[in-house]
């Protein structure tokens, strides 16, 4: 039975992992206290938390949350970045923070969804689109051929009253010419 301590760190835990949409396992050996607090900087300003834990703690947590699977990548001093909406931008920090500081080992993995993405993928993840760019994709698909549509229909009602209209011109001067002269 774990200590009150443990049971609520367990709990952050678990929530973390099914709030977010990707959790990045990173290693953290060679990094001193403030590297890992700049790190934290960085990450935080794209809504990413990270948290250095007990990978027993972890465990614990995974096999609540439902992905017993990340058991497989805790090994060794474990942190983890929880990262929510903005997927795109929290690997791009980490990605930054790897090149800047030259930590050539620091991502070991990450959990997308269900599934475990192997560290030489984890970059790939930085493509993704955030959701208010997948919304403006949408829109711009479902837009474009709405406008095609509504330009088609005002091309045809346009031809429609020019047809119309040269009809009317000429009904209008068959009408004069069949009319008597005016006597004056």
């Amino acid at each position: 039975m774990p200590t009150p301590k443990k049971a609520e760190t367990i709990d952050e835990l678990t929530d973390l992992l099914r709030k977010s949409q990707v959790a990045v396992l990173t290693d953290y050996r060679g990094m001193t206290v403030a590297t890992i607090t700049q790190l934290r900087r960085q990450l935080r300003e794209r809504g990413v938390e990270y948290h250095v834990t007990k990978n027993t703690l972890m465990i614990r947590a995974a096999q609540e949350a439902g992905v017993p699977q990340l058991e497989e990548m805790l090994t060794g001093p474990t942190a983890i970045a929880f990262i929510g909406d903005d997927i795109a931008g929290g690997i791009k920090a980490l990605n930054d923070f790897v090149r800047t500081s030259r930590m050539t080992n620091l991502i070991r993995g990450a959990l997308f969804g269900p599934s475990l993405v192997p560290a030489d993928k984890v970059e790939s993840l930085a493509t993704i689109p955030t959701r208010p760019q997948l919304y403006g994709q949408m829109v711009g698909l479902i837009n474009g051929p709405l406008t095609n549509l509504v330009g088609s229909l005002n091309g045809l009602l346009s031809q429609v009253v020019y047809t119309l209209q040269n009809y009317s011109d000429k009904q209008g001067g068959e009408s004069a010419e069949a009319a008597p002269p005016a006597e004056g």
